[in-house]
């Protein structure tokens, strides 16, 4: 009975309606605008590797540590809604995307040539952990902004995703996070 009063008392009460319109409007650039493509890079930067395969676990790692920290169990709650619901609409998306041709480009389309490109998972991902810490305590978190960065420009390095699918990958993880989160009391 306690996990389901918490659980109610998780969910939001109201929503940042005009948050929500911008990101949304930012996921449809990433999907519509044919942005170039990156060639491959012949040498990935030290940043771009280090980030790659260890620290863009940071922000997620925080974003589950802090209402630990906090004992707040309902940042809890939030947090775990926000990377079910990020990984979900992901991957549905990833799925649903493969196939659409775009301006005569095919958005599942990854730059080395595999496919499910759109939207970026590491992307999502990243934005998730930022966003909930930003939006559940505060500003002080957009410190980890150049992590989300380093993590999306590692993605181009590595001649994973295009541009557009970074963009949407980000707008998808702020948009679960700003109908999932709400502020820490």
């Amino acid at each position: 009975m306690k996990f389901k009063v918490l659980y109610l008392s998780s969910l939001p009460k109201s929503l940042p309606i005009k948050s929500i319109v911008l990101f949304f409007l930012l996921f449809l650039v990433g999907v519509i605008i044919p942005l170039p493509k990156i060639a491959k890079q012949p040498q990935v930067p030290a940043a771009f590797s280090v980030t790659e395969h260890y620290a863009r676990f940071i922000p997620t790692i925080a974003s589950f540590a802090l209402p630990l920290l906090q004992r707040d169990p309902i940042g809890l709650i939030q947090i775990i809604n926000v990377s079910i619901a990020t990984t979900i609409a992901t991957h549905a998306l990833k799925w649903g995307l493969n196939d659409v041709v775009v301006f005569g480009r095919r958005l599942g389309e990854r730059p080395n040539g595999s496919s499910k490109n759109m939207p970026s998972g590491h992307s999502s991902m990243v934005a998730c952990a930022l966003g909930f810490l930003v939006r559940r305590y505060g500003w002080v978190w957009l410190w980890f902004l150049p992590l989300a960065l380093l993590t999306m420009g590692a993605r181009i390095y590595l001649n994973a995703h295009t541009i557009g699918a970074l963009i949407a990958g980000f707008s998808v993880g702020i948009l679960c996070v700003l109908f999932l989160t709400s502020r820490f009391k």
